[in-house]
């Protein structure tokens, strides 16, 4: 990082813009240039995870190359006067997986569910879980950097 004073190391500070963002950016690796996706997502027992369609290009990708990059921010100020931004925002890199554990599937659609304040029904049945794919990064490096 070439601005060392913006740098944050600490895990506290990572974890808190993870929770906090909306929407979290995940490349995958293709062939020709990287593949980049703005999706949702919840932090929790220290991995990311993801729920999406249980096919598609993503899961294609993945089961290819597990290897992908992640980046989020948040509390994100356009100050035009001193043409700067504040922001708190990570990056990382990890390796997703298809979570195919039951009991961890409806662990973290019910903590999709907290975050998101979402009225799905809890546990999910297993017609809801047919069309679903429940994705886990787990994260390998990370940085955080305030402006």
């Amino acid at each position: 990082m070439r601005r060392h004073e913006k740098e944050r190391p600490d895990h506290a500070f990572q974890e808190a813009v993870l929770t906090d963002a909306d929407t979290l950016w995940l490349s995958f690796n293709t062939e020709g240039a990287p593949y980049v996706i703005p999706v949702n997502h919840v932090l929790h027992n220290g991995a990311l995870y993801v729920h999406c369609a249980p096919e598609g290009l993503k899961i294609d990708l993945l089961r290819k190359d597990a290897s992908v990059g992640f980046a989020a921010a948040t509390d994100i100020e356009i100050i035009r006067e001193k043409a700067t931004t504040r922001y708190r925002s990570v990056c990382g890199s990890g390796r997703i997986t298809e979570v195919r554990d039951e009991e961890e599937i409806q662990e973290a659609l019910a903590a999709v569910s907290r975050r998101f304040q979402s009225i799905c029904k809890l546990p999910a049945p297993a017609s809801m879980l047919a069309r679903l794919s429940i994705l886990r990064i787990d994260i390998e490096k990370m940085t955080g950097k305030q402006s």
